[in-house]
């Protein structure tokens, strides 16, 4: 850690920064939400009434870009404004460089007084926080390497609810500087168990929706049956209802304290779940499709942003920490690549949203939008075989070279339609190959994790050779542009 920033955490720890005149900050990111099942994104009615209203009360971005379907390198490209060929954490398990300020840094650094609580990747570059809280770690520390059965069999809602009720009592402290405070919810992540009070419908239990039998209908190739899919959708639901009211009681605490109108709350997610819509496919790791690149992003904060405002213009998630910024007054110490759209936000004349957008795929695809198409770039013929599939039987997720959709007319991309539109997929692919030889994408081996907080992650089926494995060399994706090396 640099001198300054550790001095600056030491004073502020202590009281003794100076306090910034900003307001307060509420950053709370969900796991594997699916933008589509909230209701303001035209998700069942009644799924999500507090965040509706949140959004009712502030700005709502309709089109977001993630940079990544998996937790870890999508955070931290919230937390940085970087994608993530740039700030290399690529898989969940990498180390992010300490030349690369996140946004808890940045703001610990100008005086605030910062907290984590945090119910999933309690091992992630968490830096810059003066108080952490794990919802599954002992008071003193990470637990003895845990099993994947301790994992599968734990309480997310327990969990969900742990993180609220130390972030609640860490906005209620007194204290002379403004605060910062990042939730990041686990719920609707798997296992998909039904949330005692939070099914709106009926679930029967017909149709078990575990890992097994999910894990065997992808195996297996077998679709959902339309009654298969609501029972499954039933449950998921639930969990969005109940990180919902969780959030909801977060904003009441700001509320009953004072503090609603001078506290900026920012929502978003790190991705998003397939839940069958493509190969069979139920998860997250593997796709690259909206149903897992698809965020939220709302924000609220009264007198600054406009009630009820909703962003058509395509944005993402590398926008969020310069957007953040530059509402609280504050500028990057580092050069960030996401762009401010607070003028967006404000309805400002001539506020422009992202020509394009960009996630990747490890270091091996990306994924192109502007507007209404999604365009994927995969010259090397990946399949990919994050868990369940098999890749010694062959079964993967296949994805073609080149993939184009047309989000207005498809919205759940079944039609590559690339054959179609030759021209329109040689503008995105140019748009690729653009992003690619501008920083090219590193095939350097990864950094060394703390053996400890591999075996954590390994247990808990968060590493893979499937992650892990883009470090094998051989040619870069901007060998497969015009010009490349």
């Amino acid at each position: 850690m640099r001198p300054i920033l550790a001095a600056a955490l030491l004073l502020a720890a202590a009281g003794c920064a100076s306090a910034p005149e900003g307001p307060n900050v509420l950053l709370i990111t969900i796991d594997t939400l699916r933008t589509d099942r909230l209701t303001s994104y035209g998700g069942p009615e009644g799924n999500s009434p507090r965040l509706d209203a949140l959004a009712g009360e502030g700005v709502r971005f309709a089109s977001v870009q993630a940079s990544r379907g998996l937790t870890w390198p999508s955070l931290t490209t919230i937390l940085t404004g970087l994608h993530p060929r740039s700030h290399q954490v690529r898989f969940n398990g990498g180390m992010l460089d300490e030349a690369h300020l996140t946004l808890p840094e940045i703001l610990a650094e100008a005086g605030y007084e910062t907290g984590g609580f945090i119910a999933n990747m309690c091992d992630a570059p968490n830096r810059g926080l003066h108080t952490f809280y794990c919802a599954w770690w002992a008071e003193d520390g990470p637990p003895v390497v845990p099993t994947r059965r301790t994992w599968a069999s734990h309480d997310q809602p327990e969990w969900d609810a742990a993180i609220t009720q130390r972030a609640a009592s860490f906005i209620r402290q007194s204290r002379r500087a403004p605060f910062f405070a990042w939730l990041h919810y686990i719920d609707p992540h798997k296992p998909y168990d039904p949330v005692a009070g939070k099914l709106r419908r009926t679930y029967d239990g017909t149709f078990p929706v575990d890992d097994d039998t999910l894990d065997a209908l992808t195996l297996g190739r077998r679709a959902l049956t339309p009654a298969q899919r609501e029972q499954l959708m039933v449950v998921y639901d639930s969990q969005v209802a109940g990180v919902d009211a969780h959030i909801g009681s977060l904003l009441d605490v700001l509320e009953e304290e004072g503090l609603a109108d001078n506290t900026l709350v920012v929502v978003s997610s790190d991705h998003g779940e397939e839940l069958g819509d493509h190969n069979y496919y139920f998860y997250h790791l593997s796709s690259v499709y909206e149903q897992v690149l698809a965020l939220p992003w709302i924000m609220r904060l009264p007198g600054s942003l406009p009630a009820g405002r909703v962003v058509d213009e395509p944005v993402a998630s590398v926008d969020i920490a310069p957007t953040m910024l530059d509402l609280l007054g504050l500028e990057a110490p580092n050069p960030m690549e996401g762009a401010s759209r607070t003028a967006l936000a404000r309805g400002e004349t001539g506020a422009p949203g992202a020509p394009v957008t960009f996630a990747e795929w490890s270091d091996r695809m990306v994924v192109v939008g502007q507007d209404s198409w999604r365009y994927v770039w995969n010259p090397m013929g990946v399949t990919t075989y994050g868990a369940p599939f098999d890749q010694e039987e062959g079964i993967g997720f296949r994805i073609a070279a080149e993939e184009l959709y047309d989000l207005g007319g498809d919205p759940l991309q079944q039609e590559n339609i690339v054959g179609a539109h030759p021209d329109r997929a040689a503008e995105m692919r140019r748009w690729a190959c653009a992003f690619v030889t501008e920083k090219e994408f590193s095939r350097a081996a990864r950094r060394a994790l703390d053996p400890e907080v591999e075996a954590r992650l390994r247990s808990l089926g968060y590493l893979s050779s499937e992650e892990t494995g883009e470090s094998a060399g051989g040619p870069g994706l901007a060998s497969f542009c015009p010009g490349g090396p």
